[in-house]
């Protein structure tokens, strides 16, 4: 299973179970994750949560249930695990733009309830602002508090900082810059590594997922 997905040396300081999903990952994680079905909105689950959670429509889990683990699934999209020191609570978190754009990162970190000095986030591998292209009614839809992570690269078409984009968030959540971390590279642009829906629509998905101790 390990040579599936990244580690967080952060993470594993903190003894939380883990790992970012690389190719062949989907299926190669933990039997008992608690998952949901992705929207690409900013809807917020506790888990467990009734049944598998498959008829559940959110973008990002949390527990504070020891053993409990979650799981997320993406193909392009931002994957963000967070955890606070004591190991209380955990989250995991689908940030597409759309999620983005609806500051999924920033309200996770409020529904955890915790001081957010204490949490660590930690951001998986995504398309990259060195491939992913947008349009103006995508950038339109982040409003201009967003310009500094879009530069434009021809005509009404952009790329999109999505890490820069959401690291803003978590720190603007009072999430501490030095916790916040990122493992993985670009999924559309190393296709030996990540699959990515932008580059090829059937490549399938990453599995990403944390583990409350």
């Amino acid at each position: 299973m390990t040579q599936a997905f990244h580690q967080s040396e952060v993470l594993q300081d903190l003894g939380v179970a883990h790992g970012f999903g690389k190719v062949a990952s989907d299926g190669a994680g933990p039997g008992d994750l608690c998952r949901v079905t992705q929207v690409h909105g900013n809807s917020i689950v506790e888990a467990p949560v009734a049944g598998s959670g498959a008829g559940t429509c959110a973008d990002a889990l949390l527990t504070r249930v020891s053993g409990t683990a979650l799981g997320i699934q993406t193909a392009d999209c931002v994957p963000i695990l967070l955890a606070d020191q004591s190991a209380s609570v955990v989250a995991a978190v689908h940030a597409g733009w759309r999620g983005s754009a609806a500051r999924i990162a920033f309200e996770a970190v409020a529904e955890l309830a915790v001081d957010p000095a204490t949490l660590a986030a930690v951001i998986g591998p995504h398309a990259g602002a060195c491939c992913y292209e947008v349009d103006e009614p995508v950038r339109r839809a982040f409003g201009a508090g967003a310009d500094a992570f879009f530069v434009q690269n021809r005509p009404g078409h952009y790329l999109l900082d999505l890490f820069g984009l959401n690291r803003a968030q978590l720190l603007e959540a009072g999430v501490s810059r030095r916790a916040i971390s990122r493992v993985g590279g670009c999924s559309i642009c190393d296709p030996h590594g990540y699959p990515s829906y932008r580059r090829d629509p059937s490549s399938g998905r990453m599995m990403h997922f944390i583990r409350l101790p």
